[in-house]
């Protein structure tokens, strides 16, 4: 589908303890909408939606911005399948008619192999093609720009896992590193490329946007190929036990 509106629809996504909603309040300038810590536990259990207005590329925009739970998350009420069901049954309704862009929010300070299996958790929900409206944006730059071998975001991926770069590759080499920590003017200054670069996105894109539509064809698919499994078990099962009634 495609939009000729003012309005950027924007989802973040991405393990617990990331920064999402940290780098959420950034995009609303710095309003502290979304509660963020650094727990391992979310304190983030449904999506929310907020909304700022703003001005990309020399044009007036709504800005939308969608909250979801992390995953990976220590909290036993949030486990993987729960954050799944309530990320896809709440961002459609908050971003009508679709989602611009996904934001793949991730720490500089880690890319374990959890980092990786979220990725791959998103893709398991959304379908592969998402990354064609996704971002990786990397929190804590702060961090990043007191290590002394740290020089530019580029170097800092050359030497991430290959699973990082393979992320950013199928995103289109859209990246960004974030610091939250920075206010008012300065962080104005500082997240105009991440704004513009979302802009491009869907420029790109030639204003087509996620819709649940796809969602659910996706869901279809994965639903399919599971009765398909089921079935061939079932006729194997079938199988083994008319050749033990025959012997």
């Amino acid at each position: 589908m495609t939009s000729s509106s003012n309005e950027l629809r924007i989802v973040l996504v991405g393990r617990t303890g990331n920064g999402k909603s940290a780098t959420g309040n950034s995009l609303l300038s710095g309003r502290a909408a979304f509660k963020a810590t650094q727990s391992a536990a979310s304190v983030t259990k449904d999506c929310s939606s907020e909304t700022n207005h703003i001005n990309i590329n020399g044009m007036n925009k709504k800005l939308v911005v969608v909250d979801t739970p992390g995953f990976f998350d220590t909290d036993p009420e949030n486990t993987n399948d729960m954050v799944k069901n309530r990320i896809s049954k709440q961002i459609f309704e908050m971003t009508s008619p679709g989602v611009h862009v996904f934001l793949f929010v991730l720490s500089s300070r880690r890319f374990t192999p959890e980092e990786k299996q979220t990725v791959d958790f998103i893709e398991s929900i959304f379908g592969t093609g998402v990354t064609q409206y996704g971002i990786v944006v990397f929190t804590h730059l702060d961090d990043l720009e007191e290590d002394e071998d740290y020089t530019n975001l580029d170097h800092f991926v050359r030497k991430g896992p290959s699973g990082l770069q393979e992320l950013i590759r199928k995103c289109g080499g859209r990246k960004f590193a974030i610091n939250n920590k920075l206010r008012d003017r300065k962080l104005e200054q500082h997240i105009k490329p991440l704004l513009e670069m979302m802009d491009n996105l869907v420029r790109t894109n030639n204003g087509k946007y996620y819709t649940n539509a796809e969602y659910t064809r996706i869901e279809e698919k994965l639903k399919a190929e599971k009765e398909r499994k089921e079935r061939e078990e079932r006729e194997k099962i079938e199988a083994r036990e008319k050749a033990l009634i025959e012997k």
